[in-house]
């Protein structure tokens, strides 16, 4: 967007870079009274805030979850319940079998975690150990990619990072692949809908955006996809053995640990040049 080259009308993006976006002037501030079936009153409160900037809403919920592990049960013996675990066994049961992902925040993030750090942490003495740890792993790793659930679902993975909608739905295709929580920590996330300052066509992305806040049409992508709500309305047009699917919505105490990823992150050199050594070591 900051070329001018992305003609899109409406995007997803994940709460940690909104306020870049509006630093930059990137995107709209939105016009809530054109989106007819957004209800702030509706939403978790938890899942709202970094689409507000100074007082001002610049992105809706779309839909939020969380970044855990899927373990192979059927081939992996090990029990694991936290990111130590997860590298742990990444060195030794699950070595050629473990893939973590193509993308810092959560590759750096969840090995901070594991050594008793902050998922944000950007503290040049925490990221040497995270990146002592990462290099020690990566001869271990099947890859290092983002794109997972086909090695999953074919067998030459046991071990990931995974998101919440990956989780549940290799959960339900395969049972045998179980989603966990870090019991150390780890990132809980928020999709938003933003509409870009660019946007070429802008009545359509309201309209575009204002039907897929329909709780019934968010009712039926929810299924589809499955990654959470963050609208009460939606929540109660979904079927309960939805809403009591603990990779969808774990209880309070395993979402206690987590923490929503920051801006900092993205834009430290720090954990940049770290990911960059990572793959190329």
């Amino acid at each position: 967007m900051s070329t001018g080259t992305a003609n899109w009308d409406l995007f997803i993006p994940t709460n940690h870079t909104i306020s870049t976006y509006v630093e930059r002037n990137l995107i709209e501030e939105l016009d809530l009274a054109r989106l007819r079936h957004y209800d702030a009153a509706s939403q978790n409160l938890l899942f709202t805030w970094a689409g507000q900037v100074s007082g001002r809403t610049y992105a809706v919920p779309k839909n939020w979850g969380t970044t855990g592990i899927a373990v192979n049960t059927g081939e992996l013996r090990t029990g694991i319940s936290s990111w130590k675990d997860f590298f742990a066994t990444a060195m030794n049961e699950g070595s050629g079998r473990t893939i973590v992902h193509d993308y810092q925040m959560t590759t750096i993030g969840s090995a901070l975690v594991s050594l008793g750090h902050s998922f944000n942490s950007v503290d040049p003495a925490e990221l040497a150990e995270a990146e002592e740890l990462l290099l020690a792993v990566k001869p271990h790793l099947l890859a290092i990619d983002s794109d997972y659930q086909a090695a999953m679902r074919a067998g030459d993975a046991w071990l990931t990072m995974c998101w919440t909608n990956d989780g549940l739905q290799l959960n339900r295709d395969m049972p045998e692949i179980e989603f966990t929580l870090g019991s150390d920590g780890g990132e809980i996330w928020t999709d938003y809908f933003a509409i870009p300052k660019s946007a070429p066509n802008k009545a359509a992305a309201y309209a575009l955006l204002d039907f897929l806040l329909d709780p019934a049409v968010a009712a039926r992508e929810h299924m589809t996809n499955g990654a959470p709500t963050t609208d009460r309305r939606v929540m109660e047009l979904l079927p309960e053995e939805i809403r009591s699917n603990r990779i969808i919505y774990p209880d309070e105490a395993a979402l206690t640990p987590l923490e929503f990823g920051a801006a900092v992150t993205l834009t430290d050199p720090g954990r940049a040049d770290l990911m960059a050594r990572f793959k190329a070591a």
